[in-house]
């Protein structure tokens, strides 16, 4: 299969990168939760939709590779609704309470399980042709039952962003509920405005893509861009209250992102430019000599990198106090969520055991965080 690089693809496949990584380490990182399952379902879920029908889509000169990605594209937005509402649906929120409940996840994964049965059968109502586009190789005239699901996941974020400013609202001043709640809502709210852009306003304010207008190249860049946003702001939310040592881990990775991102940005750059201008035979070579003389400016970068980190996230140091205290707020926070309605089951118990012993907290610590908790919601 031949490829054809577009700078449009870049976007949706960074965004499948991001999505599945985040998803692997939230997976990994927490103390085995509801929530943190369903968040990971909704990062894959995302980021393979942006990945296959804005990402790739957009490099393969095959129409039938095309038509592949395009039919995964709209299999992950079928499923996209019930993901959001799910997730949704675990925050402190009774607006949100009917996804919470064992029902209306059996109703969201049987409307899902419809939808791509009705895909499955029908697929010539919900996958288009491949057509040529002016801002890449292909892209797919999505039917119009397509562009109503596209529609309705633009729509369902909006649920989605009043039931977080509703958790937000609920929870106590200073808390680490709290702190969360207002991640969920910045996330949310990026994520809808960017939805809304490039998915409700498409077939009804601006023509779909492929239209031949500039419009296509926003309506794609919005999705990706808030969803790329979205992701990383939304796992920040939930990882920094079950990872203790998160924020040391964020501040390393500016530094080396930030180095990284230097040269991958160059490179690519300076390579296309050189595939465009001149001849694509040299094109390669001269990035990679664009990227080697890199090297000379390496130090340079490096101490911008650290003053980035420095700058961003000032009060994060990695001494031996800094990291019990963090361990100490994350066993805080993960009590604070169990016990939103009051009472903390078996199982949820069990939870709380394996993460005070992956944390390294003694019972005796992790009673006395108990019982803290328990006396300001009595006092709230």
């Amino acid at each position: 299969m031949d490829v054809t690089f577009h700078l449009i693809a870049i976007p949706g496949i960074l965004a499948l990168a991001a999505s599945w990584s985040l998803a692997l380490i939230v997976l990994a990182t927490g103390p085995g939760m509801l929530r943190d399952r369903l968040l990971a379902l909704l990062l894959f879920v995302e980021g393979t939709a942006w990945g296959t029908g804005s990402g790739f889509l957009y490099v393969t000169d095959s129409t039938q590779v095309a038509w592949y990605l395009q039919a995964v594209f709209i299999a992950m937005l079928l499923a996209l609704p019930a993901c959001l509402l799910a997730v949704a649906g675990t925050l402190p929120s009774s607006l949100l309470a009917p996804f919470r409940s064992r029902t209306g996840l059996i109703v969201l994964a049987a409307w899902t399980a419809i939808a791509e049965a009705c895909l499955v059968a029908f697929h010539q109502r919900f996958v288009g042709a491949i057509v040529p586009a002016w801002y890449a190789t292909w892209d797919a005239d999505l039917p119009p039952l397509s562009i109503d699901a596209i529609n309705l996941v633009g729509l369902t974020g909006l649920v989605s962003l009043i039931g977080s400013i509703s958790a937000w609202r609920r929870s106590a001043p200073g808390s680490w509920s709290r702190a969360q709640a207002r991640a969920f809502v910045l996330a949310f709210g990026v994520h809808d405005i960017g939805l809304f852009c490039g998915m409700v306003l498409p077939g009804n304010v601006v023509p779909s893509p492929p239209s031949g207008q500039f419009s296509d190249v926003l309506v794609i860049l919005s999705v990706n861009f808030s969803s790329l946003a979205f992701v990383l702001l939304l796992s920040y939310g939930i990882l920094k209250v079950q990872l203790f040592d998160i924020d040391l881990r964020i501040k390393r990775g500016i530094r080396r992102s930030t180095v990284a991102g230097a040269f991958v940005v160059v490179f690519l750059v300076v390579e296309q430019f050189v595939q465009n201008w001149f001849t694509g035979q040299f094109g390669l070579l001269l990035g990679a000599v664009a990227a080697g003389l890199m090297l000379f400016a390496l130090g340079h970068i490096r101490h911008f990198a650290a003053h980035v980190a420095d700058r961003a996230m000032p009060d994060v140091v990695a001494t031996p106090e800094y990291v019990a205290w963090r361990k100490f707020e994350v066993y805080r926070a993960a009590y604070e969520g169990l016990y939103a309605d009051g009472l903390v089951s078996d199982k949820e118990r069990a939870t709380l055991d394996r993460l005070r012993v992956k944390l390294a907290i003694t019972s005796l610590d992790a009673a006395a965080i108990e019982t803290e908790v328990r006396a300001e919601r009595a006092l709230a």
